[in-house]
């Protein structure tokens, strides 16, 4: 039987982040020995009322073996705990993940510098713009970035390292081949170009909201430091810290203003110990002094400056932040009307042009002319694709640009097939 096939079956019988996987290494050296354990071995190790006990003594091996098949059509990597391109760091932690599922190329877990940069959801324009210049400058010195590729902050910090150039990590809470979130499908495309994106899930796995507690483990082990941008008190983010803590890791983190909840994470992480930071020289040149030459931050005076949004454009990154103007749409104030319109009456087959004359008023109170033009080259009631709205003015970028506004503003519906229509 192939050994790989015991390793997936090993995976599937213990809940990921349990402390099965753990108590089982103490007793059994290898998945095989584990599947061929009877069921008072396997009550010595893990105990007959625990959870993984019952799956555990379940020897059915077909969908393990429906998983490496899977794997092999698809192209998905695994790596196990007990090969030797598995990451050394996460072999160190309390309870490792039983394998990985991988797209894209594994790096060098041992010969590089590995930092994690988390945070909220919904971050503030504050947080997405140094987000993405720390997790750029660290990737232009030679680190990886790691994080979770949600929206919000982990998007964009995966944005910046690959606008260096730079491979990176991205650890998911779903199976390898469901993409979630699913606007995230062009980031993850990338992401494989350049690095790997990876998961201990099996394929096919939801993203249910207790996988990313339990993933969160994952992205710190992998690192040598986590770094949180933003995120309230209850940010998912502080588990991560947390975890990096408890595993001997570096934590910094990049203050914010008093009073701001997206700076709580962060400033409560201060208080108790966390180091500040306000750019990626400040934890190059902690590295520089216990790991020469592996960052050079002599890379980043010569380095082109980019434009933020063209990157996040460009990979469909989803991170609109809060405090941004879209989200202030100008409503038209309501003005008396005459005794004349008072008395005018509307026939039926006039209804949709008037709704449609009095959408585009509202797009033109709430954006500029610019984004007038492209909400009127929509036509009303069909789908349109976007292509067809560029124009000599109105190229790729300032398309993609404004349909994210009037989108975000309820005055479009993205569909399927690059395809847009009026709402």
């Amino acid at each position: 039987m192939n050994q790989l096939v015991y390793s997936v079956w090993l995976s599937l019988a213990t809940t990921p982040g349990s402390e099965s996987f753990g108590k089982l290494l103490s007793r059994f050296n290898s998945p095989e020995d584990i599947y061929n354990a009877d069921a008072t071995e396997l009550a010595a190790s893990v105990g007959s009322s625990s959870r993984d006990y019952r799956a555990l003594c379940d020897k059915e091996l077909l969908r393990a073996e429906e998983i490496v098949d899977f794997c092999i059509r698809k192209r998905v990597g695994i790596t196990t705990f007990f090969d030797n391109d598995f990451p050394p760091s996460l072999k160190e932690i309390k309870n490792p993940p039983v394998l990985l599922y991988y797209r894209g190329t594994l790096p060098k877990f041992e010969d590089g510098v590995f930092i994690s940069v988390v945070g909220t959801r919904k971050p503030t324009s504050y947080g997405r713009t140094n987000t993405f210049k720390l997790s750029r400058d660290l990737a232009l010195s030679g680190a990886t970035v790691v994080s979770g590729m949600a929206v919000g902050i982990d998007g964009v910090a995966l944005a910046g390292a690959l606008s260096a150039d730079a491979p990176t990590v991205a650890v998911i809470g779903s199976g390898i081949d469901v993409c979630y979130p699913a606007s995230h499908r062009r980031l993850a495309q990338q992401i494989v170009k350049a690095g790997c994106v990876m998961t201990e899930y099996a394929p096919g796995t939801k993203p249910e909201r207790y996988n990313f507690p339990t993933r969160n483990r994952i992205i710190s082990g992998l690192s040598s430091a986590t770094v949180v941008m933003e995120g309230s008190e209850k940010s998912g983010s502080l588990i991560t810290a947390r975890r990096a803590r408890e595993q001997g890791r570096g934590i910094y983190a990049f203050p914010g203003s008093v009073g701001n909840k997206n700076s709580e994470a962060s400033n409560l992480l201060i208080k108790n110990g966390a180091k500040l930071i306000t750019s990626a020289d400040d934890i190059i040149a902690d590295f520089s002094d216990h790991k020469p030459k592996l960052l050079n931050p002599f890379k980043l005076i010569d380095a082109p400056r980019v434009n933020m949004n063209d990157f996040l454009i460009e990979y469909k990154v989803s991170c609109v932040a809060i405090d941004d103007e879209i989200f202030k749409i100008k409503r038209p104030q309501k003005k008396e009307r005459s005794v004349a319109e008072e008395k005018a009456t509307v026939s039926t087959t006039e209804v949709g042009e008037q709704s449609g004359s009095l959408l585009e008023e509202k797009v033109a109170t709430a954006f500029d002319k610019k984004i007038l033009e492209l909400y009127k080259r929509i036509p009303l009631g069909e789908g349109c694709a976007i292509e067809r709205l560029m124009s000599e003015d109105c190229g790729v970028r300032d398309v993609m640009q404004g349909l994210l506004k009037l989108e975000i503003g309820g005055f479009v519906t993205m569909l399927p097939g690059e395809r847009v229509k009026r709402k």
